[in-house]
């Protein structure tokens, strides 16, 4: 199973990518928290609730199942990672309660993969340290590393694989899907398809994107 964040579904359903999920043959799992930012929340408006209908789709079909932690690791995520890094003497608040919530599932189910397109979030997991050089980086100060709260939170998460929507898309296109999904069987369709992810928050280099192209697929 591979537990899906916010943003990475999100990304998808904007650029009408969303179906290639139920075309994986791949059980996706989403969190109560995450269900709340991408169908209780756009659905209430009129900007994302095209989005928000496309995704309910998945929900409706089985494609995409809600879980809910059982116990409160996802809250103590949230705050050990909300007290490693510090400006001025201030915590630096890194991820949100959706995103722990996923990490949180991911670990209960021994997911293969998580989905998640947010940069931060995946330097925090992969790399934390290029993550302290990003944070001073945008702004302009030291930043602190509370190792002993880092250490505390890398016992708290699993090690389980990270992959960003543009993966999800880039196998897809491999297997056929994606020629299928727009009957369209060229590489232009997976650059079109990379790079409207990129646009659209995907955490993708434009570097990345001309490997993925360069590939015998």
């Amino acid at each position: 199973m591979i537990v899906v964040d916010s943003g990475s579904i999100i990304s998808l359903a904007m650029n009408c990518l969303c179906p290639l999920m139920g075309m994986m043959g791949k059980q996706f799992v989403i969190t109560p928290k995450v269900y709340q930012e991408i169908i209780e929340k756009p659905s209430e408006g009129k900007r994302f609730a095209l989005e928000s209908i496309r995704i309910n789709r998945l929900i409706s079909s089985g494609v995409i199942n809600i879980m809910k932690p059982a116990g409160g690791l996802g809250d103590e995520i949230a705050q050990v990672a909300n007290k490693i890094y510090e400006l001025k003497g201030k915590p630096l608040s890194i991820i949100h309660p959706a995103e722990s919530e996923v990490i949180a599932v991911a670990s209960e189910i021994d997911a293969s993969a998580v989905m998640i397109d947010e940069r931060t979030t995946r330097l925090l997991i992969e790399n934390p340290w290029s993550l302290r050089d990003l944070l001073a980086h945008r702004n302009k100060e030291t930043i602190k590393v509370d190792k002993k709260q880092l250490k505390r939170l890398q016992d708290l998460m699993p090690q389980i694989p990270l992959i960003r929507s543009a993966e999800l898309v880039a196998v897809a296109y491999e297997k056929g899907y994606l020629t299928q999904l727009y009957g369209i069987d060229d590489k232009k369709l997976l650059e079109a398809s990379l790079t409207a992810l990129k646009y659209s928050g995907c955490s993708i280099t434009w570097e990345e994107i001309d490997e993925y192209l360069r590939e015998e697929i």
